[in-house]
C-alpha cells in the first residue's frame, strides 16, 4: 500500500478541561500546516454544545472506523488520520474520511451555531485521541462549551520549545479519496427529505452488524420505504450498517435529507439541526472505497493548466463558489469553470457543500501534488499520448494499447470504449486510460 509519511507535530493533545463550571474544548494542530505558525484560528462557544459536540464524535468515529478491510491486510491494517477542520466567514467544518475510504462525514457549523471571540481563515488536521471522544459523549445542552482551533498549549518539551510528535503515514488511497468524494458529490441530486420521525423509524431497522446486500431506499407517504429490488427514484443503499451512526443524533434535528449520484452510485444522508448539518457521504460499495472511483481524473486530464490558475486566483474562502460569477470574471466559459473546480477539488483546494449546491474554498492540510503522478490510470494515458497512440477519427478516436487498438467514440452519456476495463466497470469508476488519453489529445490539439 503506497504511502507518504508526514510528521505531526502537536503542542499537545486535545482535550476537554473544565474550569469556574466551564467546558473547554482544545483541539491541538499541527504547526507545521497552518499559515501562520503563531496565533489561532478560532476561539468559540457553542450555542449548542450537546448538538456540535455529538456531531464532532460522530466525526472521529467514521475517522476511526474500517467498514472494510481488504483480505490479506489485517496483519497491516491502515492508521488512522486526523480530521480536517476549516474556519471560514459562513462556516466551521470539521471533516473526516474513514481509513477504508468508503465513508465521508462532515459537520458543518454556522455562525448561528457559535459565539465567536476569534476568527481567523485556515485550514488544519486536529488530533481527535480516544480520551478526546469519550469527553465529548458527556456534553450535555447545558453545557458551557468552548472550541479552540489553536497551536498553544503544554507537552513534551525539546530544543525549548514543547510540542507532541506524531509520524502518521498516510495512506495514498486515503489522500486521493478524501479530493475524490467532493467531486462525487458535485454530481450528485436531491433524492428526497424524512421528517425527524421517519428517520428515526428508518434508521432503526438497519442492521447493526456488518451487512453489504443491496437495497434500494425510497419514500412512499411519506416512509421510507426498503426494497430489495431497484424502483424508480430510489437510493441505492449497501453498507446499510454504515448509517447507524445517524441514530444518535436524529432525535434532535429536523429530518433527513438524502442525495444520490446515479452514475456512481454513491449517496449522501445529511441531518438538519437549523444552525448546524451533518453530512454522511457513502460509496455504492463498501469494499471499493471512494479513491478507486476516478471522478477526478477527466478534470485532471482535460482542465487546463492557464484555467486553473485563473480560478484558484480568484479563491478567497468563499462559502460558496459562484461558478457563473467566476465565469464573469475570468471571461472562462462555464463548463471550463467546472472543469477547473474539479481538478481544484481533487488537489483539495475546494470541497462541495450539497446543502448549498455549490464547491466552497478550503486547503487540506497535506500536499497532493504527487497524486498526478502516482495515479495508475492517469499516467498511463499520458504515456499513451506521449507515444502517439491516440489517433482521432470522424466518430472519436482510436487507441493502440499494447497489441489492440481501442476504439473510443461518445453516445448520450459521454465517451465510451471497447476495451475490457471499460466492459466491465463501465462509467461507475470515472473513465479507462483510453478516454483519458483522448480527453488529453483533445486537450493538446485545443
Amino acid at each position: 500500500m503506497p504511502a507518504t509519511d508526514k510528521t505531526y507535530r502537536y503542542a499537545a493533545s486535545s482535550g476537554v478541561h473544565a474550569n469556574a463550571g466551564r467546558t473547554r474544548l482544545t483541539l491541538a494542530t499541527d504547526r507545521g500546516v497552518s499559515p501562520s505558525n503563531s496565533g489561532h484560528f478560532l476561539s468559540a462557544r457553542a450555542l449548542y454544545p450537546d448538538i456540535t459536540a455529538r456531531g464532532l464524535r460522530a466525526v472521529s468515529e467514521t475517522v476511526a472506523a474500517r467498514y472494510y478491510i481488504p483480505p490479506g491486510m489485517l496483519a497491516k491494517i491502515l492508521r488512522e488520520a486526523d480530521p480536517v477542520v476549516t474556519v471560514s466567514p459562513g462556516a466551521v467544518r470539521f471533516e473526516g474520511f474513514s481509513a477504508c475510504c468508503s465513508a465521508y462525514a462532515r459537520m458543518d457549523l454556522t455562525p448561528d451555531a457559535l459565539e465567536v471571540s476569534h476568527s481567523r481563515n485556515g485550514t488544519t488536521n486536529v488530533d481527535f485521541g480516544a480520551e478526546l471522544r469519550g469527553a465529548l459523549a458527556n456534553v450535555g445542552g447545558d453545557t458551557d462549551f468552548d472550541i479552540t482551533v489553536s497551536q498553544d498549549a503544554v507537552g513534551i518539551t525539546r530544543d525549548d520549545i514543547t510540542v507532541v510528535e506524531r509520524k502518521v503515514p498516510l495512506p495514498l488511497r486515503w489522500i486521493r479519496g478524501f479530493a475524490e468524494v467532493q467531486v462525487v458529490q458535485g454530481q450528485m441530486q436531491p433524492a428526497f427529505h424524512l421528517s425527524r420521525v421517519a428517520a428515526q423509524r428508518f434508521l432503526r431497522t438497519l442492521p447493526r452488524s456488518k451487512d453489504d446486500s443491496a437495497r434500494w431506499v425510497s419514500v412512499r407517504g411519506g416512509i421510507a420505504a426498503v426494497s430489495s429490488r431497484p424502483t424508480d427514484g430510489a437510493v441505492l443503499l449497501r453498507g446499510a450498517h454504515r448509517l447507524r451512526l445517524l441514530e444518535a443524533m436524529v432525535s434532535r434535528s429536523g429530518g433527513m435529507d438524502v442525495f444520490s449520484a446515479e452514475a456512481t452510485g454513491a449517496s449522501a444522508w445529511s441531518l438538519d439541526f437549523g444552525s448546524q448539518r451533518f453530512w454522511l457521504v457513502l460509496n455504492a460499495e463498501p469494499w471499493r472505497g471512494f479513491s478507486g472511483d476516478g471522478g477526478t481524473l477527466s478534470a485532471m486530464a482535460s482542465s487546463s493548466s492557464d484555467a486553473v490558475a485563473a480560478i484558484r486566483a480568484q479563491l478567497n474562502w468563499q462559502d460558496r463558489i459562484d461558478v457563473p460569477a467566476l465565469s464573469s470574471a475570468t471571461g472562462l466559459e462555464t463548463h471550463i469553470v467546472e472543469d477547473a473546480l474539479a481538478e481544484l477539488a481533487a488537489r483539495g483546494l475546494v470541497g462541495f457543500d450539497l446543502g448549498r449546491m455549490g464547491y466552497f474554498h478550503r486547503v487540506l492540510p497535506f500536499d497532493l501534488a504527487p497524486l498526478d503522478d502516482l495515479n495508475p490510470r492517469l499516467k498511463a494515458a499520458r504515456d499513451l499520448c506521449d507515444a502517439n497512440a491516440v489517433t482521432m477519427t470522424p466518430f472519436g478516436a482510436e487507441v493502440a494499447s499494447k497489441d489492440a487498438v481501442h476504439k473510443v467514440d461518445r453516445d448520450a452519456q459521454g465517451w465510451r470504449c471497447t476495451c475490457p476495463w471499460f466492459s466491465k466497470h463501465g462509467r461507475q469508476r470515472g473513465p479507462c486510460k483510453h478516454v483519458l488519453a483522448v480527453e488529453m489529445q483533445l486537450e493538446r490539439l485545443a
